[in-house]
């Protein structure tokens, strides 16, 4: 029985600084085989919760200046994050849309 290759482990203070460099565009955290390990570690960088042991912190901070996304490939499942600045960039997309939900609900005033 063969064993499977073993991949790079994800530099997450590299990742951090290229996101930083160019805000909002996805870069590759990594590829993992568990869709759950990557999941947990999007919303980790999305929350700003640090990754591994607390004492170290994460670089994906402040938290909410990081979105990040998970998608399925052949593989596994590959994590990309992005530097948005505060959330700038989602901001005004999730404002639109709560105030349309709540416009819905209260029969179209805000």
């Amino acid at each position: 029985m063969s064993r499977l290759a073993r991949r790079p482990r994800a530099d997450h203070r590299h990742t951090a600084e290229e996101a930083r460099r160019r805000p909002g565009t996805w870069v590759t955290v990594g590829e993992y085989r568990n869709t759950t390990s990557a999941q947990d570690l999007a919303s980790r960088i999305s929350s700003g919760y640090p990754i591994g042991n607390p004492v170290y912190g994460t670089p994906y901070w402040p938290a909410g200046d990081f979105e990040s996304r998970t998608s399925r490939t052949e593989d596994g499942t590959l994590l990309e994050a992005r530097y948005t600045g505060g959330g700038v960039a989602s901001s005004d997309t999730n404002d639109a849309a709560w105030a349309d939900a709540v416009a819905s609900l209260s029969g179209g005033t805000v």
